[in-house]
């Protein structure tokens, strides 16, 4: 089979259901009444506190991406606008929490100082910039959107997984089950979205490679307070375990078509360093 001949979408992931089974607000369902008894500790409601914070940044994530090429997708132009609701209602599940445990909400808090590492300058761009540069590219944007979205749902992956295993509590557990099962299709969405598009395309390969090398995970983190980074990064990838989850992620990197251990690896020490 050549590139060509490749599948241009998963067959098995149908748009136009997953956006009439968009889940949306979750408080009607959610029992929080076992943190009453026995509320979450510091470093678990943090951590709750900074995915909610990622989850919620999608529309600026949502904006950097509609400004170029990706936007002429019809069928990932669909994919992003319930991912976004979906994701935004999933932040409030996790504000709602916070507020069972008497925290304000997220957009009640002022976060501190954001690191400015040069190396993370490419990130900063905004979308005017965003736009300027992608007039040339063309279709294989899509691909490093794909791709760059897949990478950073198996890092949020490791993430929920990390926050269960800290916490060891039942309700947070049926909260996280359900961002599980919401993130999944997410993650199905553009791993099967990616892979096809870098068999498709050498110059989606060379793109998609130079934008690895220089994105800061997860998606959005370079918008987050310096010392809620160090945090987290501590948190979900500090350690020997840490580095497995991180290993898992550069092994997923490495396994995309046209790449390889050496971006695998690269993915890997972000996350690590």
């Amino acid at each position: 089979m050549t590139t060509r001949d490749a599948p241009r979408a998963d067959p098995d992931f149908d748009i136009r259901e997953f956006t009439k089974t968009a889940q949306g607000n979750w408080r009607p369902d959610l029992d929080l009444s076992g943190f009453a008894e026995r509320p979450l500790g510091p470093d678990a409601l943090r951590l709750v506190r900074h995915l909610g914070r990622l989850e919620s940044a999608t529309m600026e994530n949502l904006r950097n991406l509609l400004v170029t090429a990706t936007h002429k997708d019809t069928r990932v132009t669909a994919f992003l606008v319930t991912w976004a609701f979906e994701k935004f209602w999933l932040a409030d599940a996790l504000d709602a929490v916070l507020e069972a445990h008497g925290e304000p909400r997220n957009r009640d808090v002022t976060e501190g100082p954001k690191r400015h590492a040069a190396s993370e300058a490419v990130e900063r761009r905004g979308p005017i910039t965003r736009a300027l540069q992608a007039i040339t590219v063309g279709s294989p944007i899509v691909a490093v959107h794909t791709t760059t979205g897949a990478v950073d749902e198996w890092v949020l992956r490791e993430a929920y997984d990390r926050l269960d295993e800290l916490a060891a509590h039942p309700t947070l557990t049926t909260v996280i089950d359900r961002a599980r099962v919401v993130k999944g299709r997410h993650e199905q969405f553009f791993a099967s979205e990616a892979d096809w598009r870098l068999r498709d395309s050498r110059r989606s390969v060379k793109m998609t490679r130079a934008s690895l090398l220089t994105a800061v995970w997860p998606i959005g983190a370079v918008e987050r307070a310096d010392s809620e980074r160090t945090f987290f990064d501590a948190t979900v990838f500090g350690g020997a375990e840490g580095h497995l989850r991180a290993d898992r992620v550069g092994a997923q990197v490495a396994d995309l078509p046209g790449l390889d251990a050496s971006v695998g690896a690269a993915v890997t020490r972000k996350l690590t360093a």
